[in-house]
């Protein structure tokens, strides 16, 4: 069997204890380098788009990003029911020397029943992406005025490549579900890295909204390298046909899957919604700034709840071995420093804002005069981000986001989910004042109607069922 609490050697250096305490394993560790790098690169390629986009791109590239968001809408949270439904049958289940697949033989046979299912699923999820989301984004996009920014091969490029990572998401859900997280974030560490080298260089060589492409493509490439290299062993013992117990997809799969799905659609709402909603509304300008600004700020969001994610197959083994004291002190202990993590990230994102607005109009000392193109960037940079007002509305707005998903990362494993009418009402009604606040006062606006659902029924309401929850267990 797979040990679910890492060996820890008697004399550790200070940076390991420092990590311990900090609840950073491999798989932790390998996601904060992904996340890390995205922030450390960030600010260049942010600069790169400054330098090279027009503001008008700049409002496509986002809302290229925005509109492949909606694969949520077909892919309907079908990778969270894979992966905690694998991680109950790898309790049973370990990876051989050889790369393959051993263990008890139902519960081999009921994995392999469930990977066929989800295949089926993201096959057809894959072809509903193209035909409907495609489309639907093509006329979108067209409803903009006329302009000189090159846009449709691009959009269907990107989207048909996107198709082709979303049917090769359920290899990557079942390989997390398999505890297999520290290799698969390493390997997304190195598909970021790789990913934002590529697109440093299409930006800054002028191939446009071709960048997108680029971004896909290196994406895809790695998840294929993950599934037929990596893994082949795995996925050839995954495919073959094995007599024996199946996981029902009526009785399992279905009274899970049915309450993820409509809160997978219902949470677009509060993640990409808002950035097209700027672009129908304020121009692709307005959209552009808001986009690189909730991008930002998204990003800090997911490499704070890294910490929650990548314990994901922890949480559901110790489930299924009925460990809840365990299960608690890991909780608790990943909750605090992910919100740590986020409340820190969050104060320094603003302050960096409200230093470029410090500096505007500020002209560098004549001994510095050879700084001044680069310093004439950092100050448009600031044309291109939302003001301070704005960024510090949609930085509180993460915090209940946070804390919404630790809840769930907390209750899922036990094959539950309570969440379903609060989060759902939560998700609509913040888009309906997102939509309604936004339309008219622009980013402003969109913050408020953030804040105002966040933390009057968001954070209220998901504690109150973790703490009903709990009770039920004592």
């Amino acid at each position: 069997m797979t040990e679910q609490r890492e060996p820890q050697s008697q004399r550790r250096s200070w940076p390991r204890r420092l990590l311990n305490r900090m609840e950073v394993n491999r798989a932790v560790f390998y996601a904060l380098v992904n996340r890390g790098w995205q922030f450390l690169s960030g600010p260049v390629t942010l600069l790169l788009i400054v330098a090279f986009f027009s503001s008008e791109m700049q409002g496509y590239y986002y809302n290229f990003g925005a509109l492949i968001a909606l694969q949520t809408f077909v892919e309907m949270g079908m990778q969270v029911v894979t992966l905690y439904l694998a991680s109950h049958e790898w309790s049973q289940l370990e990876i051989d020397e050889g790369g393959h697949l051993t263990g008890d033989a139902s519960a081999l046979s009921r994995l392999r029943s469930l990977a066929a299912l989800v295949l089926k699923w993201y096959a057809v999820a894959g072809t509903l992406f193209v035909a409907a989301i495609g489309v639907a984004g093509y006329f979108f996009l067209s409803s903009q005025p006329a302009s000189d920014v090159v846009w449709r091969a691009p959009w269907f490029c990107v989207v048909g490549l996107t198709a082709l990572s979303l049917m090769a998401a359920p290899c990557i859900a079942l390989l997390e579900g398999c505890n297999q997280v520290s290799v698969t974030n390493r390997y997304r560490a190195m598909q970021g890295i790789m990913g934002t080298l590529v697109v440093w260089w299409a930006i800054s060589s002028g191939a446009g909204l071709w960048t997108c492409v680029a971004i896909s493509a290196v994406r895809l490439f790695w998840e294929l390298w993950l599934i037929g290299v990596r893994y082949r062993r795995f996925f050839a013992a995954l495919w073959k046909p094995l007599p024996g117990p199946q996981v029902s997809w009526l009785e399992e799969v279905w009274p899970l899957h049915w309450k993820l799905a409509i809160q997978a659609m219902a949470v677009y709402f509060t993640s990409a919604f808002v950035i097209p909603l700027m672009f129908e509304y304020q121009g692709a300008e307005v959209s552009g700034r808001m986009g690189m600004t909730w991008t930002s700020l998204m990003t800090l969001q997911m490499a704070a709840y890294a910490w929650m994610l990548t314990r994901a197959p922890l949480f559901g083994t110790l489930v299924s071995q009925n460990d809840i004291s365990e299960l608690n002190r890991v909780f608790r202990r990943l909750f605090q420093v992910s919100t740590i993590v986020l409340l820190t990230g969050g104060t320094i994102f603003c302050l960096v804002v409200w230093l470029l607005q410090v500096i505007q109009g500020i002209e560098l000392p004549a001994a510095w005069q050879s700084f001044e193109p680069v310093w004439n960037l950092i100050q448009k940079v600031q044309r291109r981000i939302l003001p301070l007002y704005p960024t510090v509305l949609l930085t509180l707005a993460i915090v209940p986001i946070h804390i919404s998903q630790c809840v769930m990362a907390y209750i899922r494993p036990f094959k539950q989910e309570p969440f379903l009418v609060l989060n759902t009402i939560c998700q609509l009604i913040t888009g309906l004042l997102v939509w309604y606040f936004g339309k008219t006062y622009g980013p402003v606006g969109a913050g408020w109607g953030f804040l105002v659902v966040g933390y009057l029924l968001t954070v209220p309401g998901f504690l109150l069922i973790l703490k009903r929850f709990v009770a039920r267990m004592k």
